[in-house]
């Protein structure tokens, strides 16, 4: 079998919420890296802030701010970022929704007024949803959270924008007028009125980045395998040779993946990888 390159989404993908890589993951990952094969995360997340589960895996790059940062046997290959107005017209229009947004930088993360209020715990939590309890848990235990007006658009690249955003109108507002500057990748947060997303650029994502990186390595991209579960891992999956979709995936990742395996919860990467002969 020709040696492939592995991507993987960390979040609802190798990570169960609240817990650590399963011990039957990790044993998986390391057979396939064992048999020659590459083995890439791939994350929203900025490697900043690469959650401390993951320190038990060894892999041989990581993907990260969705598709603008690329890393190779510990090099930095590659770094995008998103024009300052974009950011700066993505920022008034949230600013007017009364939006939480968050401009999420390679070592900081530029939080706005609201945000840090809500995020911080300075103002009442009762009727927080899931998703707004989770973020305020996360942004608790990270060191480095600025505030928006410490954003230097000179001197600190931006790659992606993150939201949280309340009434539906206001969203299709935001996506008419972003829809020419943005990517908007929604995740399911189990609220009809309360939207959860990620403003990632037009010619940086986990699809491009995958592509680059096989080039980098001047590999077929034939011999990529990439899994994913939320609508940020989209092109991701478009972009691979095969795109698995997780069992707890958004259906719109799973209409356009080749393949399903199991969630999360039973394994499912290391399911499908066994049925391939990778591991």
């Amino acid at each position: 079998m020709e040696r492939k390159l592995i991507f993987l989404d960390i979040d609802g993908t190798i990570l169960i919420p609240g817990m650590v890589v399963r011990r039957e993951v990790m044993e998986g990952l390391r057979r396939a890296r064992n048999r020659g094969h590459q083995i890439f995360i791939c994350t929203g997340r900025a490697v900043s802030v690469l959650p401390a589960e993951l320190d038990d895996l060894t892999w041989d790059g990581v993907i990260a701010s969705a598709g603008s940062d690329i890393w190779i046997h510990g090099q930095n290959v590659y770094r995008g970022s998103l024009e300052v107005e974009q950011i700066r017209k993505a920022s008034r229009l949230l600013e007017g929704f009364g939006a939480v947004y968050v401009l999420e930088g390679y070592d900081h993360m530029y939080v706005c007024g609201y945000g840090r209020k809500l995020l911080l715990d300075q103002v009442a939590s009762e009727d927080l949803n899931p998703e707004m309890v989770r973020w305020r848990n996360f942004f608790r235990q990270k060191k480095n959270v600025r505030s928006f007006e410490e954003w230097d658009p000179d001197q600190t690249p931006i790659p992606k924008v993150t939201f949280m955003l309340w009434g539906k109108e206001y969203l299709e507002k935001l996506e008419s007028e972003l829809k020419d500057d943005f990517y908007m990748a929604l995740f399911q947060t189990g609220s009809g009125d309360f939207f959860n997303g990620e403003l990632i650029s037009l010619k940086d994502n986990k699809g491009t980045a995958v592509r680059r990186t096989a080039d980098l390595l001047k590999a077929d991209i034939k011999d990529t395998i990439a899994f994913g579960d939320s609508m940020n891992d989209y092109q991701m999956i478009e972009m691979a040779e095969v795109g698995v979709a997780m069992g707890n995936a958004d259906e719109k990742v799973k209409k356009i993946a080749d393949r399903v395996c199991e969630s999360v919860e039973e394994d499912g990467v290391i399911r499908e990888l066994e049925r391939m002969g990778i591991c």
